[in-house]
């Protein structure tokens, strides 16, 4: 009997997460936040599909931060091998913990022929920390996460 209890509340709990509606997506810029059901992140400018079935497109620098499939995207100042570049970058937000947010970030290395995935540690718009394994593995502990580089 308590394993059938069981197994009933696992499957209960697996169909609530199913059911968890992940389309709410939106898009904030200077203007305010639009709700969408579709976003498509170009190189300069985003087309979205509004809740009313409106289509538009928006210039990428005008867009501060995007939510898709559940993921939290903020645009931050890039920086590359510890210097400040005056480039800005779409960087999903892992987790928060107190005023820092850890962000991956992941590029296209045409040298390597492949996915790039870089993790940094911003105190808001600033860049605390970039990242590498031993670090990772220490601030993520910090957060409650496992994660790694692959």
């Amino acid at each position: 009997m308590k394993k059938l209890i069981v197994i009933f509340s696992v499957v209960l709990f697996s169909l609530s997460g199913i059911a968890r509606d992940l389309g709410a997506s939106w898009v904030a810029t200077s203007e305010g936040k639009l709700d969408c059901k579709r976003i498509h992140i170009g190189y300069n400018k985003a087309r979205i599909v509004l809740e009313n079935g409106e289509k538009k497109i928006l210039p990428v620098d005008l867009i501060s931060s995007y939510t898709l499939n559940g993921k939290v995207f903020t645009k931050l100042p890039l920086n590359k091998n510890g210097k400040s570049t005056s480039q800005m970058a779409f960087m999903e937000l892992i987790s928060a913990c107190y005023d820092f947010n850890l962000y991956k970030y992941e590029y296209i290395n045409t040298n390597l022929w492949g996915k790039v995935t870089c993790y940094y540690l911003y105190n808001g718009d600033k860049l605390h920390l970039a990242l590498d394994e031993k670090s990772l593995s220490n601030i993520s502990d910090h957060f409650g996460l496992v994660v790694s580089y692959k």
